[in-house]
């Protein structure tokens, strides 16, 4: 089935999408999302699944969806999901600043989004350090989904979702080198290959492989890296296709963690600032080890009028974490008073979700149905320390090598968690009109065996979520909606009595207009959305302070984000974002009211243009650059502790340069170029309370040379 126009409400319910074969060579969509079982080309960059787990265009999707494909990642030469978000309206990119490469720490909409990849949540530690992260190399594309999904996925973010799809099995034969390298002695290689095994298209394999090392930006820390994920795909008829995804990923190093004291950063000390490589650990003792192994199972099998899918994971993530950090200056203001922290944890997750979709006729009413019920199952451990003994570091002439006791376990814990969810979707289609009605029951189990104190934490819990959405589309490509959508989080926290709290909940009204005119290659989207988030822990009036809580907390969340990509001739790009988001602590108990939460910008703006010259001795040569502008965001502290950290304007440089536009021996040899922060600018990029700070990255520039055959 193909897109018939603006009047049709969706390619496909049943999934994938048949592509064009001349465009094999790119990466398929992950499974359930695209409309014929073959699977034969890259999924459009106007086409989403995240909000409806069926594949939708952008400009009939009554949500605000932001889609990052592979061209983009590679075009800017991206380390790491951070920076490959830096151009999205409503997200906050590398909130601990230049040591955000460790995990990926963005806000969305001014709360931590969940992750999901090929359809399935990432399951990581619930408190802890053991939270998996998935190299670019191994993925497609990214989706961004704005705002509550409970209605589809079960517990998460009021925030919304970063939905990532994995490098699949294609059927043309390809292969691809890339070697990029450059500030902070950063290098890396990675491999890209695979195509049909036999002739009669049976089978298909992708193998994509990657290693990193870098000392970054900070003195004695070191980043290394190195993985694979080999792919499989089995099609023994039209009707089924069948792949298994293996990926293994090893982070024997992962840069630092470490902080900046306030006073010497934001603040000014008398005895100076503190360099932007400044190190508040103890080289011989650091070390934070991730091991992550996961087996995915993507399947599709058409039933008649129906289309099932299955997708399956067991991940296994493993951390053995050391480290030195900082407690904050001294009297003195020179030394840095420090301690010490400990923690291996192991996460077992397995995550399986059963969907069957369909597209049917009722009278003028087109239904796009899907029905499914998923399940999550998570194991962990954790034995972890903090405190030890160090002595501590002069901020300003720092000298290592003082010994390390490590910290008693102080903490020890088995958690174990279980969530079923079913949940059904109606795409309705009616002329110009787009309505999306879904809802979700989840039931979600977990106990926590304390193994210090012998004592069990418990829960069980239910909740309900759902999401509307309409939308109309105009002849001339402008598309006005309106959608409610609700979320529910599982919470840790107890009451004086040492029972879990209820679940958080959030709840959504969000407004836009998106433009995408008959001709050309354009999209604009406008979003306004007022967002709360109930439920939230805070202290127990009626108890001592600092035990038990209850759950009478509220944070909103209200902005505006503007967003538009385009190509107004074929050789210039240019992308923009701006959001303004009133993100505000409403109720708490605490001394919080009235307070903005740490390390999210009330503004922020960006844009980008890259043009590619089309003539002449320069042929095949792109030239373009960014400009991003990070407002003021706060500390997240009461009075009289609370500060304001400024805004920062950045500028990058873009260029790229394709070979083979001027000697067709060399198709498929470009070369890419990125510098970031152009002009070095020093930043404090956020602060946590009083006590840590941490500097945006400085100049940064790498460049990618790319073979593919």
């Amino acid at each position: 089935m193909r897109l018939q126009g603006r009047t049709v409400l969706i390619a496909s319910i049943f999934g994938l999408v048949s592509q064009d074969p001349a465009a094999a060579n790119d990466a398929a969509a992950p499974a359930g999302s695209v409309s014929e079982v073959v699977i034969t080309g890259q999924q459009p960059s106007d086409l989403a699944s995240s909000g409806t787990k069926t594949e939708t265009p952008l400009i009939e999707t009554p949500q605000a969806i932001t889609v990052i494909d592979r061209q983009d990642l590679d075009l800017r030469v991206v380390q790491n999901l951070n920076e490959a978000m830096h151009f999205t309206a409503g997200v906050r990119p590398d909130t601990r600043g230049n040591t955000a490469g460790r995990y990926d720490l963005q806000t969305l909409r001014g709360f931590s989004p969940e992750q999901y990849l090929d359809g399935l949540r990432l399951i990581g530690s619930v408190n802890g350090y053991a939270t998996p992260q998935v190299d670019l190399a191994f993925l497609n594309r990214a989706e961004v989904l704005k705002g509550p999904a409970s209605g589809l996925y079960g517990q998460g973010s009021p925030g919304g979702i970063v939905a990532l799809s994995s490098k699949l099995p294609v059927l043309e034969r390809f292969g691809e080198v890339v070697l990029s390298g450059g500030s902070y002695g950063t290098e890396r290689a990675s491999v890209d290959f695979g195509g049909r095994i036999d002739e009669a298209d049976h089978f298909s394999f992708r193998v994509a492989g990657t290693g990193y090392h870098s000392d970054t930006q900070t003195r004695h820390v070191e980043a290394v890296r190195y993985g694979i994920s080999p792919s499989l795909t089995w099609r023994p008829d039209d009707l089924t296709s069948w792949t298994i995804l293996y990926n293994f990923q090893h982070d024997p190093k992962t840069g630092d963690y470490g902080a900046m004291p306030v006073q010497g950063s934001l603040l000014s000390n008398p005895n100076g600032r503190v360099p932007r490589d400044f190190y508040d650990g103890e080289p011989g003792y650091e070390s934070f080890d991730r091991r992550q192994n996961a087996v995915t199972s993507l399947f599709i099998r058409k039933l008649g009028d129906w289309e099932f899918h299955q997708s399956a994971r067991y991940m296994q993530t493993e951390t053995i974490y050391r480290s030195v950090y900082h407690t904050g200056l001294q009297p003195d203001l020179t030394l840095l008073g420090r301690s010490v922290a400990a923690a291996d944890e192991a996460v077992g997750a397995i995550t399986l979700d059963n969907q069957l979709t369909a597209s049917k006729q009722s009278g003028i009413l087109t239904h796009n149905i899907v029905v499914g019920v998923d399940y999550q199952k998570t194991h962990q451990t954790e034995a972890a320390g903090f405190g030890g003994d160090v002595a501590p570091l002069n901020t300003f002439d720092p000298v290592y090598g003082s010994p390390v006791i490590p910290p008693d376990i102080s903490f020890s814990v088995r958690l174990n968690l279980h969530q079923t969810g079913i949940y059904g979707q109606d795409q309705i289609a009616l002329d110009a009109w787009r309505l999306v009605l879904s809802g979700r029951e989840d039931w979600v189990k977990s106990d926590q065996l304390n193994r210090l104190g012998g004592t069990t934490t418990a829960f069980d819990q239910n909740q309900f979520t759902g999401h509307a959405g309409l939308l109309y589309l105009l002849p001339n490509g402008v598309a006005p909606y309106v959608s409610y959508s609700t979320s529910f989080q599982p919470q840790t926290a107890t009451d004086v009595s040492g029972k879990a709290l209820p679940p958080t909940q959030g709840k959504q009204i969000e407004a836009g207009i998106k433009f995408r005119p008959p001709a050309g290659d354009t999209l604009l989207t406008a979003a306004l959305y007022d967002l709360r988030q109930t439920n939230v822990a805070t202290q127990d009036p009626s108890g001592p302070v600092g035990f038990g809580s209850i759950a009478a907390g509220e944070v909103r969340s209200r902005g505006i984000e503007l967003e538009g990509a385009t190509h107004p001739i074929p050789a210039l790009n240019l992308k923009a974002s701006y959001t303004y988001l009133d993100n505000k602590v409403t109720k708490d108990n605490s001394g919080l009211e009235g307070t903005r939460p740490f390390a999210v910008p009330q503004q922020t703006a960006n844009a980008y243009a890259l043009y590619t010259v089309q003539e002449g001795l320069a042929t095949g040569l792109g030239v373009g650059g960014s400009v991003r502008y990070l407002g003021r965001n706060f500390n997240g502290a009461a009075a009289p502790d609370n500060l304001t950290i400024p805004g920062a304007t950045l500028f990058d440089l873009l260029a790229s340069y394709d070979f083979g536009r001027v000697n067709p021996r060399l198709t498929g040899l470009t070369l890419n170029l990125d510098v970031t922060n152009l002009f070095n600018r020093t930043y404090i990029s956020s602060c946590y309370q009083t006590l840590w700070c941490w500097y945006g990255a400085s100049r940064n520039a790498q460049a990618s040379l790319r073979y593919r055959m």
